[in-house]
């Protein structure tokens, strides 16, 4: 699924793989209510490792949801080490700023 449409998008994406995704899970939980960010979904792969975090925009341009982007995946690292990616993001081609649909829903 394609996440930009004209150097826009509606959604910021955090995929992560790891043995550690219920800490994610919840490091995500508590780093969304400390920033107040209300508008997100979780869902899980087909892999029990592989946790898709999507969080709502309304039309952000590229190079701002790059920032924030940068800014969520900064406050993750202070806690837990990088295992995931941060879409969509200005330094790939368009046609490489995809991601797989979900799965399903997270469930703890």
């Amino acid at each position: 699924m394609p996440l930009t449409q004209n150097g826009h998008t509606n959604y910021l994406v955090l995929e992560y793989k790891g043995e550690e995704y219920q800490r994610f899970y919840h490091l995500i939980k508590h780093l969304f209510n400390t920033l107040n960010i209300e508008h997100y979904h979780i869902y899980q792969g087909k892999d029990k490792e592989k946790i898709q975090v999507f969080i709502e925009v309304d039309h952000l341009p590229l190079h701002e949801a790059d920032a924030r982007l940068l800014e969520i995946s900064d406050a993750l690292k202070q806690k837990l080490t990088k295992k995931w990616k941060c879409l969509p993001s200005a330094s790939l081609p368009s046609a490489y700023n995809i991601i797989t649909l979900p799965y399903k829903e997270f469930q703890v």
